[in-house]
């Protein structure tokens, strides 16, 4: 069913989509990426009109559910045993994810690696890249490492202690992404958003180190100017902004300086006549 609602709306808005936008999360019979297989998926599907759709689908894997998987998301093999396979929906699946971004929580490194194994098993090639994804575990953790519960606590002013549920996370994910969105500016900006979902575990932790944010605001964790917001610091020395845009700091901390000085990285016209001041 297709429909309209002001909260994706906003989301929409936010985010400037010019493609269609799919939350998701998924539960699976283990944690193996290759070897592992969904059993439930739920997606909400959101167009740049507004336009929304949703679906809550649950899969048989043709596996057995491990013990482990089950402690944590409660579906039991049972449940599962005469719903449709996944070679039965594949086609349904992938007219919803094709060609769209793709968002969640921590969708990067496991659900969406999961998806496109499904996928192949079936001879359809499901094809995506970093620059399609959104995903608000990298977002959060690049602003202020969580987890899924503290990261919903933490954004969203309330307290989560549910069992884990794909249908409920789907809403958490979309939740947390909007507060992400209203809390820090240059997470609308889609270059920013491919940047920090390309970046290595090494430089994203680099990077990490270097700055906290503190309302929305990156501060210096760092360097004479530590504990000050790179904003305060761009108006009173332009000259150890600009070394630090010279030196050899990893491009992500660069690109995080840049986004405070401005597009294309230059000074503010407002802050350079505060500095001649």
């Amino acid at each position: 069913m297709i429909f309209f609602s002001n909260k994706y709306e906003k989301l929409v808005k936010l985010l400037k989509l010019d493609k269609p936008l799919v939350v998701f999360d998924i539960s699976t019979t283990g944690p193996g990426i290759s070897s592992d297989k969904i059993i439930q998926l739920a997606y909400t599907k959101i167009w740049p009109d507004g336009r929304t759709k949703q679906d809550d689908m649950f899969l048989n894997p043709e596996m057995k559910i491990s013990a482990e998987s089950i402690a944590i998301h409660g579906i039991r093999n049972k449940f599962v045993k005469d719903m449709p396979t996944f070679r039965d929906k594949s086609q349904e699946i992938w007219d919803i994810f094709s060609d769209s971004y793709y968002s969640g929580y921590n969708i990067m490194e496991y659900d969406l690696p999961v998806l496109r194994r499904e996928f192949v098993r079936v001879g359809m090639d499901f094809e995506y890249d970093e620059k399609s994804i959104i995903d608000s575990r990298m977002i959060f953790y690049y602003m202020a490492p969580r987890t899924i519960p503290l990261a919903y606590e933490y954004y969203c002013d309330k307290e989560y202690k549910g069992m884990y549920n794909a249908s409920v996370h789907t809403e958490l994910a979309i939740d947390i992404l909007i507060k992400q969105l209203e809390k820090y500016n240059v997470a609308r900006n889609l270059d920013f958003l491919n940047m920090i979902h390309s970046t290595s575990d090494e430089e994203r932790q680099g990077s990490t180190r270097k700055f906290y944010w503190l309302n929305g605001e990156a501060y210096f964790s760092f360097s004479k100017y530590k504990d000050q917001s790179i904003k305060s610091v761009i108006k009173k020395d332009k000259k150890f902004i600009d070394w630090l845009l010279e030196a050899d700091f990893t491009e992500d901390t660069k690109s995080i300086i840049r986004q405070e000085l401005g597009e294309n990285g230059k000074y503010k016209k407002e802050e350079t006549k505060l500095d001649k001041k």
